[in-house]
């Protein structure tokens, strides 16, 4: 009798699993974001997939959860050469040049062999897309809802992204995370899709990221190459720092490989420094000697300022930085930068002239000629001193920074008058930033000449 009531029972449940009618939506929605990043739903799309098999898969997908760590593991990459020969991996980097001594590969070797490091950069690249831009202001995200006899039984989520790939999807009703790629494959076209990277491409691109985003520190230890020779500065210094120039601009543009080496010694006030910017020069740097023999002069000149010594010993915690670039006190970067060439001066004698046509035509310009001609004036002529070119090659470039941060660039001239090129920041020394022009903070070019007491030089 009991077991003809079971009978009886599991047939009824069986029949009515078979009546169960699934119903698979999928809407489709797009958010538009305004330039305060406000983000609102733009557009939203809804079908019924009706396709049997298509269901199928989906729900198959669904139902198989993949964590982080489950597709990272499928990701087929070769830990066992993480875990124990990383350095080989190094061969393979051709993004920037690393010589790669021992230096260098004392520091990234543990950075090569730490799986939750690949991790990171494997979530970062499953990210990919994430975010507005100033060029594209639309992401959409797509919404999965399963009904049974119209009951929502299931919601999944993706992330919202402006392109790459849809994972994770959120369930809406536990929370649960999934990443199994699967899922978009079923409703998007999967020939038109990049499919995830695995294991050697895979690789390569999460090596690379690793030591990309650590190249700033590998330029710094490539000094090491060059150890012996820069110890050589120690007969005559301390040597706080040394390292290769990553990235050009302000100091130099397309020198060879070049090494910046921080030097000080009794001569010098304590908040005073030798920067010694030294070239590759074949298998070596630079001869030292140019700077060992030559630095007292530039050095006696700068501590003579008597408006910036009075400044640095009031302010010990800003620093003030003379430029060696080789065996110079400027080099031809910054002399085409705050001085320019006659030819220069030329084409903004021409181009000044030329706007004389509207005063003679009696035609209103469509632009401020003043704004023109001072723009002009910047990359035509640099500060328009238009010094005589032996003068400005005598000059010594030296920065000093603030607590702050604030910088400024400053030359001491041949004729003892001191120059203010550049300011980055709120101030340069005791003067607001607004003091030159600008009333806001950023990078401006105030060009003033100074005495060696302070006193500003008016132009004539």
């Amino acid at each position: 009798m009991n077991r003809l009531i079971i009978f009886f029972l599991l047939t009824y449940q069986l029949g009515i699993s078979q009546n169960i009618e699934k119903e698979v939506y999928l809407i489709h929605n797009l958010y538009a974001s305004g330039f305060d990043n406000d983000e609102y739903l733009y557009s939203t799309d809804s079908i019924k997939i009706e396709n049997n098999s298509k269901v199928s898969d989906l729900l198959n997908a669904i139902s198989n959860v993949q964590s982080v760590d489950d597709i990272f593991k499928n990701s087929k990459i070769d830990t066992l050469k993480i875990l124990n020969n990383p350095l080989e991996l190094i061969k393979k980097y051709k993004r920037s040049k690393v010589d790669w001594n021992n230096e260098q590969q004392k520091f990234i070797k543990p950075k090569l062999k730490d799986l939750n490091i690949y991790k990171k950069y494997y979530l970062d690249y499953l990210n990919n897309g994430c975010c507005i831009t100033m060029h594209q202001r639309y992401r959409d995200e797509y919404q999965i809802r399963i009904f049974e006899n119209n009951l929502l039984v299931n919601e999944i989520t993706s992330r919202k992204s402006i392109g790459g790939f849809k994972i994770p999807w959120t369930n809406s009703l536990t929370g649960t995370k999934n990443y199994n790629f699967e899922i978009e494959n079923v409703f998007l076209d999967s020939k038109k899709r990049s499919k995830p990277l695995k294991g050697n491409k895979l690789q390569k691109y999460l090596t690379n990221k690793i030591i990309d985003y650590n190249i700033t520190k590998l330029y710094e230890l490539s000094a090491y190459t060059y150890y012996k020779e820069i110890k050589e500065l120690e007969n005559e210094f301390e040597i706080k720092y040394f390292g290769e120039v990553y990235g050009r601009g302000r100091y130099i543009w397309n020198e060879p490989q070049t090494f910046k080496i921080k030097l000080h010694n009794d001569e010098m006030l304590t908040n005073v420094d030798l920067v010694f910017m030294a070239s590759k020069q074949g298998k070596s740097i630079y001869s030292r000697d140019s700077i060992i023999h030559n630095y007292r002069k530039p050095l006696e000149r700068i501590q003579n300022i008597q408006f910036i010594t009075d400044y640095l010993k009031n302010h010990t915690q800003s620093t003030l930085d003379i430029y060696f670039f080789n065996n110079k006190t400027i080099n031809e970067y910054n002399i085409d930068g705050v001085n320019k060439s006659p030819e220069d001066w030329e084409k903004q004698d021409n181009y000044v002239k030329s706007l004389d046509w509207y005063k003679t035509a009696d035609i209103e310009p469509s632009f401020d000629i003043q704004k023109a001609i001072k723009t002009s004036q910047k990359n035509n002529c640099g500060c328009n001193y238009r010094f005589d070119r032996k003068f400005i090659e005598q000059a010594i470039f030296f920065e000093i920074r603030n607590k702050d941060k604030d910088s400024s660039v400053w030359f001491l001239l041949p004729d003892d008058t001191v120059l203010l090129y550049l300011m980055q920041g709120q101030k340069v020394l005791d003067y607001e930033y607004k003091a030159f022009g600008n009333e806001y903070a950023g990078v401006q070019w105030p060009c003033k000449r100074f005495k060696l007491n302070g006193e500003i030089i008016e132009r004539k």
